[in-house]
């Protein structure tokens, strides 16, 4: 069992004051004693050694200890300041975020608003433009598109020969044809023109606007009547041959039609 740094040290210093007070023969005749201190000495010198090799060996602990340590703190640390700069930049990112939320909100709020004025402004240019967009129109079993006034047009000047006007009709039918000169209400504007001119007696005139109907519409579905207006036309203006060339034909190509079977009676009352 190893004796202890205080317990040595005491037995050290009982030794030498035993030397101090003994006379000087006994302490060298006493060779025992001699030994006995000297190997205590030895004893205190091993263990003064040991025990700095201890203190030595744990300074050096505490020192390897407390630089590992130091280095963690340091990490600590570290690692601490880049939380809080990394706190930082998510903070600022947060701030960004909400004022980039707030600036698409106001952006949609003004393009929803614009798009809003868009629509309006679109229906009132709609509402403007509409009575002079292009409209269907049934003309001869055929659907077509018509400009609205050019429908009006048409309406009004048959409306004009029906009610007896036939002065007006021929006036507004030839106002249509001029405005709007391919109209697909061409052939019944000349159709109707030429009857008019015909219930006016202008003969002449009637003659002249139901050929130039036959000569650019030969198959239009008015055209057996077309030809016997011509024919009576012809014929109440005294050119006889004409008429009877013009009421035969009808009677030939049309023999199945109203238009035909009256210019085949007609034809048997001027013979």
């Amino acid at each position: 069992m190893k004796l202890s740094v205080r317990t040595l040290a005491a037995a050290a210093l009982a030794a030498a004051a035993a030397l101090a007070v003994a006379p000087a023969h006994a302490l060298f005749e006493d060779d025992e004693a001699r030994k006995a201190i000297i190997q205590l000495r030895g004893k205190v010198e091993l263990q003064d050694r040991d025990n700095r090799a201890r203190i030595d060996e744990l300074a050096l602990m505490i020192e390897q200890r407390s630089k590992l340590l130091a280095e963690r703190i340091d990490r600590l640390e570290q690692m601490a300041r880049g939380q809080l700069e990394l706190q930082s930049q998510i903070d600022a990112l947060r701030q960004d975020l909400a004022k980039l939320r707030g600036t698409l909100e106001v952006q949609t709020n003004e393009l929803a608003l614009a798009q809003r004025r868009q629509r309006e402004m679109a229906s009132e240019i709609d509402a403007r433009i509409k009575p002079f967009e292009p409209m269907q129109a049934q003309i001869d079993d055929k659907a077509v598109n018509v400009e609205p006034a050019e429908k009006r047009s048409f309406d009004g000047s048959l409306a004009l020969f029906r009610a007896g006007d036939f002065a007006g009709a021929v006036s507004g039918f030839q106002h249509l044809r001029l405005l709007w000169p391919e109209s697909p209400y061409t052939p019944g504007a000349l159709f109707w023109s030429g009857s008019a001119q015909f219930a006016l007696k202008d003969y002449k005139a009637a003659i002249a606007t139901n050929q130039a109907m036959l000569a650019r519409f030969p198959e239009h579905p008015r055209s057996a009547d077309a030809m016997l207006n011509l024919g009576l036309a012809q014929l109440e203006s005294g050119d006889k041959r004409a008429a009877l060339a013009t009421l035969e034909t009808v009677a030939q190509k049309y023999a199945e039609s109203q238009a035909g079977r009256i210019a085949k009676h007609r034809l048997t009352t001027i013979r």
